[in-house]
């Protein structure tokens, strides 16, 4: 059993840098986006009530100014205080906070434990470990069963929250309580530590029930992590800097406007009256729509 062990963390630990390298390769590709307005931008100075340096008369003849301590704020805002969530729905956010404060607490404990399988631990670190791992556990469980709740009785939300959703929420509340028993058993970090060294030389783990089911589980949750909406961990990359950042002005014969010709020669399936289907973006954009046939006539 405990060969199996090994493989299974193996395979989801490959699958899983597998799976991000394929999404984030998708997005690079992707073709580019529709640059419209949306202000403020975090690396524009002075301009947290909106607006935008296209705004300023002449300002293709100013040198540019970009403030990346205004994309730190913002990121740490958005990352450790959820800003977004708290602004937009707060009854969620009381849920989503706990549950994002309790991932990362076991991603550092996971990176403890790795500092300590190789032989770089002490009492007091696997201390540390334990009630991070306990904390983190907690945390976890307590705001994946908040949100599992808020989810399927807000009326908003339901229709929005699938079943694998629920089933997905459902198993990181018993994954956060695994971690936390497992991290508060006396012992329980130098046996996972031992257990991650003997993984690192792909040696199958001697690990108790306990801490084998929540390895067990942890693989299986990061086996399909990169194939849910969770993946936003790393594509919020991509829709701020890639996207919503991106405020650069189009210049004749670079990279950016060659790339938005190609996504202007798109063509398009909309089913919408005022846009009709058998058109480019670009004809779209040049020409007045027609006029829908008047059934009465």
């Amino acid at each position: 059993m405990d060969t199996v062990l090994l493989w299974w963390i193996w395979l989801a630990a490959a699958l899983f840098v597998f799976g991000c390298g394929w999404r984030a390769l998708n997005y690079i590709r992707a073709p580019e986006h529709v640059r419209w307005d949306l202000y403020p931008v975090a690396h524009e100075p002075g301009r947290d009530h909106g607006g935008s340096y296209l705004e300023q008369k002449d300002w293709w003849t100013q040198p540019r100014e970009k403030s990346h301590w205004g994309e730190v704020e913002f990121m740490f805002e958005e990352i450790v205080l959820l800003r977004g969530v708290r602004v937009n729905n707060r009854k969620l956010w009381w849920g989503s906070l706990p549950f994002h404060w309790g991932l990362y607490l076991l991603v550092l404990t996971s990176m403890g434990l790795l500092v300590a399988a190789l032989g770089l631990s002490s009492r007091l670190w696997l201390g540390l470990l334990a009630l991070s791992g306990g904390v983190g556990g907690l945390l976890t469980a307590v705001g994946a069963a908040m949100l599992l709740i808020v989810r399927s009785q807000d009326p908003r939300l339901r229709p929005y929250t699938t079943p694998l959703d629920r089933l997905n929420l459902a198993l990181l509340v018993a994954l956060g309580g695994l971690s936390a028993a497992a991290a508060v058993v006396p012992g329980g970090m130098a046996e996972a530590a031992a257990a991650v060294g003997r993984l690192l030389r792909l040696r199958a783990p001697e690990v108790s029930l306990l801490l084998g089911l929540q390895m067990a589980v942890a693989a299986l949750f990061i086996f399909y992590l990169p194939f849910t909406r969770m993946v936003h961990f790393f594509s919020k990359y991509f829709t701020y800097h890639a996207v919503r950042w991106d405020d650069r002005p189009v210049q004749a014969g670079s990279a950016l406007e060659r790339r938005l010709r190609g996504a202007l020669g798109f063509g398009v399936d909309w089913s919408a009256e005022h846009i009709q289907t058998g058109k480019s973006w670009a004809e779209v954009a040049t020409t007045m729509p027609e006029k829908p046939e008047d059934p009465g006539e």
